[in-house]
Protein backbone atom coordinates (compact mmCIF):
# COMPACT_ATOMS: atom_id res chain seq x y z
CA UNK A 1 0.00 0.00 0.00
CA UNK A 2 2.84 2.55 0.88
CA UNK A 3 4.71 1.80 -2.83
CA UNK A 4 1.16 2.48 -4.46
CA UNK A 5 1.00 5.88 -2.33
CA UNK A 6 4.42 6.91 -3.29
CA UNK A 7 3.67 5.92 -6.71
CA UNK A 8 0.45 7.93 -7.25
CA UNK A 9 2.65 11.14 -5.41
CA UNK A 10 5.47 10.48 -7.99
CA UNK A 11 2.72 10.24 -10.77
CA UNK A 12 1.07 13.55 -9.61
CA UNK A 13 4.54 15.28 -9.45
CA UNK A 14 5.44 14.79 -12.48
CA UNK A 15 2.26 15.85 -14.24
CA UNK A 16 2.45 18.67 -12.43
CA UNK A 17 5.79 19.42 -13.10
CA UNK A 18 5.22 18.98 -16.87
CA UNK A 19 2.75 21.03 -16.92
CA UNK A 20 5.48 23.62 -15.53
CA UNK A 21 7.95 22.81 -17.80
CA UNK A 22 4.97 23.28 -20.70
CA UNK A 23 4.33 26.97 -18.75
CA UNK A 24 8.21 27.87 -19.22
CA UNK A 25 8.89 26.95 -22.93
CA UNK A 26 5.65 29.11 -23.78
CA UNK A 27 7.18 32.08 -21.52
CA UNK A 28 10.81 31.49 -22.89
CA UNK A 29 9.33 31.03 -26.70
CA UNK A 30 6.25 33.32 -27.29
CA UNK A 31 7.65 35.56 -24.29
CA UNK A 32 4.10 36.98 -23.09
CA UNK A 33 2.45 36.14 -19.59
CA UNK A 34 -1.04 35.08 -20.70
CA UNK A 35 -1.73 35.65 -16.87
CA UNK A 36 -1.37 39.79 -17.23
CA UNK A 37 -3.35 39.84 -20.51
CA UNK A 38 -0.19 42.14 -22.18
CA UNK A 39 -0.93 43.24 -26.03
CA UNK A 40 2.06 44.79 -26.22
CA UNK A 41 4.59 43.20 -29.17
CA UNK A 42 8.15 44.40 -26.68
CA UNK A 43 8.69 41.75 -24.54
CA UNK A 44 10.70 42.20 -21.55
CA UNK A 45 13.98 39.83 -21.25
CA UNK A 46 13.02 38.84 -17.59
CA UNK A 47 10.01 37.20 -18.73
CA UNK A 48 12.10 34.94 -21.27
CA UNK A 49 14.23 34.20 -17.51
CA UNK A 50 11.68 33.18 -15.81
CA UNK A 51 10.60 30.48 -18.85
CA UNK A 52 14.08 29.46 -18.23
CA UNK A 53 13.78 29.02 -14.49
CA UNK A 54 10.94 27.16 -14.78
CA UNK A 55 12.79 25.11 -17.40
CA UNK A 56 15.70 24.35 -15.15
CA UNK A 57 13.66 23.85 -12.45
CA UNK A 58 10.78 21.76 -13.40
CA UNK A 59 13.07 19.97 -15.86
CA UNK A 60 15.36 18.94 -13.05
CA UNK A 61 12.36 17.84 -10.90
CA UNK A 62 11.16 15.37 -13.72
CA UNK A 63 14.66 14.19 -14.16
CA UNK A 64 15.10 13.20 -10.19
CA UNK A 65 11.53 12.11 -10.29
CA UNK A 66 11.77 9.77 -13.21
CA UNK A 67 15.34 8.62 -13.44
CA UNK A 68 16.68 8.72 -9.26
CA UNK A 69 19.98 9.65 -9.61
CA UNK A 70 22.58 9.75 -6.89
CA UNK A 71 25.92 11.14 -6.43
CA UNK A 72 26.96 13.73 -8.58
CA UNK A 73 24.61 13.56 -10.92
CA UNK A 74 22.10 14.34 -8.18
CA UNK A 75 24.46 17.46 -6.81
CA UNK A 76 24.45 18.26 -10.31
CA UNK A 77 20.91 18.22 -10.72
CA UNK A 78 20.04 19.94 -7.72
CA UNK A 79 22.66 22.53 -8.97
CA UNK A 80 20.40 23.63 -12.21
CA UNK A 81 17.39 23.35 -9.60
CA UNK A 82 19.51 26.18 -7.94
CA UNK A 83 20.47 28.10 -10.56
CA UNK A 84 16.75 28.21 -11.41
CA UNK A 85 15.81 29.70 -8.00
CA UNK A 86 18.10 32.36 -8.33
CA UNK A 87 16.97 33.22 -11.25
CA UNK A 88 13.78 33.50 -10.28
CA UNK A 89 14.50 35.52 -7.17
CA UNK A 90 16.37 37.94 -10.00
CA UNK A 91 13.41 38.34 -12.13
CA UNK A 92 11.26 39.39 -8.80
CA UNK A 93 13.64 41.98 -8.27
CA UNK A 94 13.65 43.33 -11.04
CA UNK A 95 10.07 43.48 -11.47
CA UNK A 96 9.84 45.15 -8.34
CA UNK A 97 12.26 47.81 -9.36
CA UNK A 98 10.44 48.13 -12.85
CA UNK A 99 7.15 48.70 -11.08
CA UNK A 100 8.42 50.95 -9.01
CA UNK A 101 9.99 53.18 -11.73
CA UNK A 102 6.88 53.41 -13.33
CA UNK A 103 5.06 54.27 -10.09
CA UNK A 104 7.44 57.01 -9.83
CA UNK A 105 7.45 58.23 -13.47
CA UNK A 106 3.55 58.14 -12.70
CA UNK A 107 3.79 60.69 -9.71
CA UNK A 108 6.11 62.94 -11.72
CA UNK A 109 3.71 63.18 -14.63
CA UNK A 110 0.66 63.94 -12.10
CA UNK A 111 2.68 66.51 -10.32
CA UNK A 112 4.03 68.04 -13.74
CA UNK A 113 -0.03 67.98 -14.60
CA UNK A 114 -0.98 69.80 -10.94
CA UNK A 115 1.60 72.45 -11.58
CA UNK A 116 0.72 73.44 -15.44
CA UNK A 117 -2.63 73.21 -14.06
CA UNK A 118 -2.63 75.44 -11.55
CA UNK A 119 -1.05 78.39 -13.75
Amino acid sequence: MPAQITSLVQLVSLVLAGLALIMGAYLLIIGRRPWRGEDNTSVAPRVRLLGLSYILVFGSAMIQIVVGPVGLEGELLGGLMVLGGMIVIVVVFLEARASRQITRLDRSDRLDERLSGSR
